[in-house]
């Protein structure tokens, strides 16, 4: 019985695991589309109501509204959340000079897959240096820019 247990265990932890790799792939092919500029491969990763959007619109929202996704040069990713029918991704942008800047990803179930449903752009600096050169700047409360579907 124990070893069912452990069986069990093992099993949970690896799908959980197969899980994030996926939603992390998908949030890196969002990425790496917006930085070279297809749109039509951004709003492939995207849902429902994302891929009812024209993708010039798209374009347009994505430059608009989050005009730093297009410029940052790297993703990594940090802590996956999910319940089965939503996820969250803490995502970091890295920029020319050394800046990283947090965002949060969310994602919907839509028929079986993934999708990119909102993306929120932190406009605090979180850079040592700059925690360096004053704490007492520090806010505690960020600004965000938000885009959802």
């Amino acid at each position: 019985m124990r070893d069912l247990t452990l069986v069990k265990t093992i099993r949970d932890s690896l799908q959980t695991l197969l899980l994030h790799h996926q939603l992390t792939e998908k949030v890196r092919l969002f990425f790496k589309s917006i930085r070279l500029g297809d749109y039509d491969k951004t709003k492939a990763t995207m849902s429902a109501v994302w891929k009812s959007v024209d993708t010039a619109k798209l374009r347009g929202v994505i430059c608009n509204d989050l005009p730093l996704l297009p410029a940052s040069g790297a993703t990594t990713f940090g802590l996956t959340m999910d319940d089965g029918v939503m996820a969250a991704l803490d995502v970091y942008l890295y920029f020319n000079g050394g800046h990283w800047h947090p965002c949060t990803v969310t994602m919907v179930e839509e028929g079986g897959q993934w999708w990119i449903n909102t993306v929120s752009l932190s406009r605090e600096d979180w850079s040592p240096e700059k925690n360096q050169e004053s704490t007492s700047g520090v806010r505690n409360g960020g600004e965000t820019t938000r885009v959802s579907g």
